[in-house]
């Protein structure tokens, strides 16, 4: 998922993603925990409540927690059936997950990891997942079995979402946000990859995986220069701060609108909110 795309929800709500293939002969190392979620930004925060997909990230996330509390690991299932590729052990393994290796589902990681685990060790991670998965996460009034109704669809928030779609539009080229691009950038230069952001690396690595209606390649030129380009551009993301100013840049925008709109906002999560 092209990055500049996805920076709304990904940075702001979530981690950034990578698409998954179906084959199952390689998994994650069990020692390469899921990533943490940053705190959602202010905007985000009022749509998340009227976004019946947040139910189960949430879920899934409590879980996490509750498991880490009790000393162990458990990978969450994401509700689009991703997986972060937003660390260096992944990116030096599948780079941006265009490579014909594949990537397990969040169920087969936790069932790797549960194998490395002794026999006393592995009943009571089952007792723990039984005790974290069960647990309620929300109040049951709160559950929701179908979808709440598309928002965007509503005519007495036409006005908001109109506002809201050229909202992304400009945000995505404010100078807030090119300005950790330009960082990034100049890192990445010196690491020898003539690339402007991490959308184009990622597009440029997609260009050479998934070209025509080939897509994962064998080609072990190609995998090694995905990853060499994955590695790097994670790299440069930690030392320049990139996540850190992107995320901060995206907020303050966020902030931005919602100032604006809170009155409309806050009359969107009344009327649809889960």
């Amino acid at each position: 998922m092209p990055h500049r795309t996805a920076l709304l929800w990904a940075l702001a709500a979530g981690t950034l993603l990578a698409g998954c293939a179906e084959s199952t002969t390689q998994t994650l190392p069990p020692a390469v925990p899921p990533v943490e979620l940053p705190a959602p930004g202010p905007l985000t925060a009022y749509l998340q409540q009227v976004d019946a997909r947040s139910v189960a990230r949430i879920t899934e996330d409590r879980t996490r927690a509750c498991v880490a509390d009790a000393g162990f690991l458990y990978w969450p299932d994401d509700p689009h059936n991703e997986i972060s590729q937003d660390t260096l052990p992944f990116a030096r393994a599948w780079g941006y997950g265009g490579l014909s290796l594949s990537v397990p589902t969040a169920a087969e990681q936790n069932a790797a990891y549960a194998e490395t685990l002794s026999p006393q060790d592995h009943e009571r991670y089952a007792a723990v997942l039984d005790g974290c998965a069960t647990a309620p996460v929300l109040e049951p009034a709160q559950y929701v079995e179908e979808p709440a109704q598309d928002w965007a669809s509503d005519p007495q928030f036409a006005g908001l979402h109109a506002d809201y779609e050229q909202w992304i539009v400009a945000a995505v080229d404010d100078p807030r946000v090119h300005a950790a691009d330009a960082a990034w950038s100049a890192c990445m230069s010196e690491a020898g990859h003539d690339v402007a952001s991490p959308d184009e690396a990622e597009q440029q690595a997609s260009a050479a995986t998934r070209g025509g209606n080939v897509l994962f390649t064998d080609d072990p030129e190609v995998q090694e220069a995905e990853i060499a380009l994955a590695v790097a551009d994670l790299t440069c993301r930690d030392s320049t701060g990139y996540t850190e100013s992107t995320r901060a840049a995206w907020h303050t925008l966020q902030q931005e609108f919602v100032d604006a709109h809170r009155d409309q906002l806050e009359a969107l999560v009344a009327t649809h909110g889960l």
